[in-house]
């Protein structure tokens, strides 16, 4: 099925950065990308009546421009299978998810952020789409990329890469909440005995809908990126609890690894500026 009945755009707004297309911005929080949107030069707004307003713009870095939007996603995996389908079948090929998290390794400290390498499919939407065995990866490059985008922005110390959880039940799953919250709770001490470093609830089905979006055409490392078919991403601010201070850093810390991340991804993608 083609087209954006949910939110509201067509092919021509994910056009850009040559055959790249726009580079995607996808936090779940409406405000957070209007905070992203604040880094964009030659912001348009185009309102959607759900809720998902895009800000296309362009967000330039060491002389280059590089085309890009800021669009909320909703809350879990059900939502950002939606808005991830369709802005796939305008055109996009690049889409980093912006999102909170909360901590599961004691290690990472709250207020810092986490580049997902992967995500361990503890939700039901990516099952219509692949078996659960599929595994939910993060491509290298763009983990690579938001890697070079926390050294560049001077959070590398704050930044984390690893595994995450992602799950389509808060209160029960992660907060052990209802009757079966001690089956809850001894399934999320595995995932810390695990080495999981965080939970959310969006990424592994965004790296599943990536992963099926590329099937069949698998490129070799002498293609270069830009002929990478589709890739994804995902930068979560470790959050320390509701309107707390450690929280407001860690949204900023995130936003700030995700623009400099896509900065360098698009250097990786576009080649050398002249």
């Amino acid at each position: 099925m083609a087209g954006a009945y949910h939110i509201g755009l067509e092919p021509r707004h994910l056009e850009g950065n040559g055959d790249v297309g726009r580079y995607v911005f996808l936090p779940g929080d409406r405000s957070r990308a209007e905070r992203i949107a604040a880094s964009f030069e030659s912001v348009e707004t185009l309102d959607n009546p759900r809720g998902h307003a895009a800000h296309l713009g362009v967000l330039r870095r060491g002389g280059r421009a590089v085309d890009v939007m800021a669009i909320s996603s909703g809350m879990g995996p059900a939502s950002v299978e939606i808005v991830g389908h369709e802005l796939l079948e305008l055109g996009a090929r690049r889409i980093v998810r912006v999102g909170s998290s909360g901590r599961l390794a004691p290690e990472v400290p709250k207020g810092s952020v986490v580049v997902a390498t992967g995500a361990v499919r503890d939700e039901s939407t990516s099952d219509r789409w692949t078996p659960r065995e599929y595994p939910a990866l993060c491509h290298p490059h763009a983990v690579a990329a938001l890697c070079a985008g926390a050294e560049a922005a001077g959070l590398a110390e704050h930044t984390f890469a690893g595994l995450v959880h992602s799950k389509d039940s808060y209160f029960g799953r992660e907060y052990a909440v209802g009757p079966l919250g001690d089956e809850n709770a001894r399934y999320m001490r595995m995932l810390t005995e695990t080495g999981v470093l965080a939970t959310e609830m969006e990424a592994s089905l965004l790296f599943v809908l990536a992963a099926c979006r590329s099937a069949g055409r698998a490129v070799s490392l002498a293609a270069g990126s830009a002929a990478v078919p589709v890739q994804t991403a995902a930068v979560l601010g470790v959050y320390g609890g509701i309107g707390t201070e450690v929280t407001a850093v860690a949204d900023r810390r995130a936003i700030t690894v995700a623009v400099e991340g896509v900065a360098a991804w698009a250097e990786r993608d576009l080649g050398p500026r002249d």
